[in-house]
């Protein structure tokens, strides 16, 4: 994420094949894999937002993705403080959440917050937007922290298709934190599991919780 987007913006998004690789580097597929797509989504004004790749296969950063060693869903508190640097439990697993998704809920997802009328995010045997599943590291922290989010960039694993009308655990850890231009970041690792226990996307996300003060 290079720029912020405000809800009333309209961007553009482009995507191509991956361009050669640099003199001295390697492609992915010199290295034997799939060659990735690069994506942008670009304002009116010409400023891109947000700049990314997509690729088939595993990641080169999907190991580095941690897991929570706790998965046991708890109910979210009726009280959430507000986190703050000294508060922010760096390191350790955040309580996990459960989620009852139907295709209702998934179509209604991709029709009013996604814009995106594709059928393959339609009825019972359809797939969960990719849309929503970006946002669960966000959910997983607001699940027991009141704050202030802006995310800023994902690394996602898909290991296999998300389907909806099943309860989906979402679990995590709040792998490390910093500090940069007076914002306070926390860096989610995290995991989505079917109800029948495979993982079905593994994801990082840094995300900022505390908005620097002007």
């Amino acid at each position: 994420m290079r720029k912020p987007v405000y809800p009333s913006e309209v961007i553009t998004t482009r995507a191509i094949s991956s361009p050669p690789a640099k003199r001295g580097e390697m492609s992915r597929r010199d290295r034997g894999g799939p060659p990735a797509i690069v994506f942008t989504m670009t304002k009116d004004n010409g400023e891109v937002a947000v700049r990314g790749t997509a690729g088939l296969g595993t990641a080169d950063f999907s190991s580095e993705i941690t897991s929570a060693a706790d998965r046991t869903p708890v109910p979210q508190p009726e009280e959430r403080p507000f986190i703050t640097r000294a508060l922010a439990p760096l390191g350790e697993d955040l309580p996990a959440m459960a989620i009852d998704l139907s295709h209702v809920d998934a179509e209604t997802y991709a029709d009013e917050k996604a814009s995106d009328s594709d059928p393959r995010w339609r009825g019972a045997g359809g797939r969960v937007h990719p849309g929503w599943i970006a946002q669960r590291a966000n959910a997983l922290l607001a699940h027991t922290w009141r704050y202030t989010a802006i995310h800023a960039s994902s690394q996602i694993q898909h290991l296999a298709p998300v389907h909806p009308d099943q309860r989906l655990l979402v679990s995590g850890r709040l792998a490390s934190g910093y500090e940069r231009k007076g914002h306070e970041y926390a860096v989610i690792d995290l995991t989505i599991t079917s109800e029948d226990g495979r993982d079905l996307v593994r994801m990082r996300q840094p995300t900022i919780y505390q908005v620097a003060a002007r």
